[in-house]
């Protein structure tokens, strides 16, 4: 009894047959980890613990907040705060904020806010650099407001009379 040959459709069809498999295999191995302690986290072969780890109650942000006329809060986006990305910025702003020189930044932001044009930008008349402290699960259920906030730096917004 022989083994008939593989015609170019079938090899072609067991190459990906296998090289499913194998992705899927390797998507899959992260799951090991569940069982080994402590699990390791390795990229890019994650079991992401960041979801499954257990959080504190009450968690301590850096952020900067806008005000209006009438003293609604309005979150400043990380691109007017300074240069990179969210996470960048949130990293940036602790530092700033831990060496004292929050009320700088807060001179330096309000400055941006007066040139920017767009209805949101032109209400806000006062900027504040915070560090508040949120109950993580509140905040998740709807409830937005921090636990504690400390104003360490605060600038009004100067513009320009326009003729």
């Amino acid at each position: 009894m022989s083994i008939p040959a593989l015609s170019g459709v079938g090899r072609a069809k067991l190459l990906a047959l296998c090289f499913s498999f194998a992705l899927i295999g390797a998507v899959l191995s992260p799951i090991r980890q569940n069982w080994c302690h402590p699990p390791q986290d390795n990229f890019p072969l994650s079991y992401y613990p960041m979801f499954s780890e257990r959080r504190k109650p009450i968690e301590t942000f850096y952020y900067v907040v806008g005000r209006d006329g009438v003293g609604k809060r309005h979150f400043i986006r990380e691109g007017v705060i300074g240069d990179g990305g969210e996470n960048q910025v949130r990293r940036q702003l602790r530092k700033i904020i831990d060496a004292g020189r929050a009320p700088e930044l807060a001179q330096q932001i309000a400055a941006r806010v007066a040139t920017m044009s767009g209805r949101r930008w032109k209400s806000i008349v006062s900027v504040s650099v915070c560090k508040g402290r949120y109950s993580v699960d509140d905040y998740f259920h709807g409830r937005k407001e921090p636990v504690s906030e400390l104003v360490v730096g605060s600038a009004e917004v100067q513009r320009r009379a326009t003729r």
